[in-house]
């Protein structure tokens, strides 16, 4: 499992951009759907990325 650390922050508008770093390990390209996942106990959450092929 690969362990990588970055950081981001939300804009005004709720936004937030994947590092570049992220992007390439992960192997998104431009435009690629995301699957966005909160996973976690109540007090700790973490978001959990998923590359998509398309919406179920």
């Amino acid at each position: 499992m690969t362990l990588m650390r970055a950081f981001s922050k939300v804009d005004k508008e709720g936004k937030i951009q994947l590092p570049g770093n992220i992007q390439r390990v992960a192997d998104l390209k431009e435009g690629q759907l995301v699957e966005l996942k909160i996973v976690g106990a109540s007090r700790k959450k973490n978001i959990l990325v998923l590359a998509r092929e398309n919406a179920r």
